[in-house]
Formats: structure tokens, C-alpha cells, sequence
């Protein structure tokens, strides 16, 4: 099983990573991921960059977001984000904006 996991750095980049569930890095990309749309973007590259990487959803567990949804995306909350990436990605979502802290519960959840 794998995990996706995307820290958004600006608006100019984001990186994608997928993991395995000892949290090593299988494949990453830097791609452009607009505020507006972040979400939706965000799963359109995801799930494209897994295909590429032959990984379906059945092969992931969850996906890690380091951002701060609300300062940097403009967002309510960061438990409103939260749910909208869960309801797209369609599994658990952790969001939060140390990288370390987000991998460490994001592997927390891998069977």
C-alpha cells in the first residue's frame, strides 16, 4: 500500500510525492496548482501521476497535505479543507503544515 503526500510551497509549485508505508519516497513531481481550484487540481494530478506509477485507488491508504489551508488557499478552515480532500480523494486525509508531522500521521494509517 501507498500513501500520496503534496506540500504546497506556492502557487507557483507543489510537490507530489507517493510513499511507501515506511514512508520512502517511490516517485515525486513539482507541478502548478492554482489557489482556486487546489482541490480538484490536486486530484487530477494525484491520480494521474499514481497511473503513471501503475498504483489505482485500491493501492492507497491516504494522502498528506502540508499546507496551511486557510492563510495560503484562503479557506475557512482547515477541517472544511480537510473534508473536501477526503471527499475527492475518497479516503483519509491529514492536513497540517509541518511536513514531519503530516508523514508521521499519514504512515500512522498504513495497514
Amino acid at each position: 500500500m501507498y500513501g500520496f503526500f503534496a506540500e504546497y510551497v506556492s502557487s507557483q509549485k507543489t510537490i507530489l510525492f507517493i510513499l511507501d508505508s515506511e514512508g520512502n519516497t517511490i516517485a515525486s513531481r513539482d507541478v502548478q496548482i492554482g489557489k482556486e481550484t487546489f482541490v480538484q487540481s490536486l486530484t487530477s494530478d494525484m491520480i494521474d501521476f499514481s497511473h503513471e506509477q501503475d498504483l489505482y485507488h485500491n493501492d492507497i491508504f491516504a494522502i498528506g497535505v502540508v499546507v496551511n489551508p486557510t492563510k495560503s488557499l484562503g479557506w475557512e478552515t482547515e477541517k472544511q479543507f480537510q473534508k473536501e480532500v477526503e471527499k475527492f480523494f475518497g479516503f483519509s486525509a491529514i492536513v497540517g503544515e509541518d511536513s514531519n508531522k503530516v508523514i508521521k500521521r499519514l504512515l500512522s494509517l498504513a495497514p
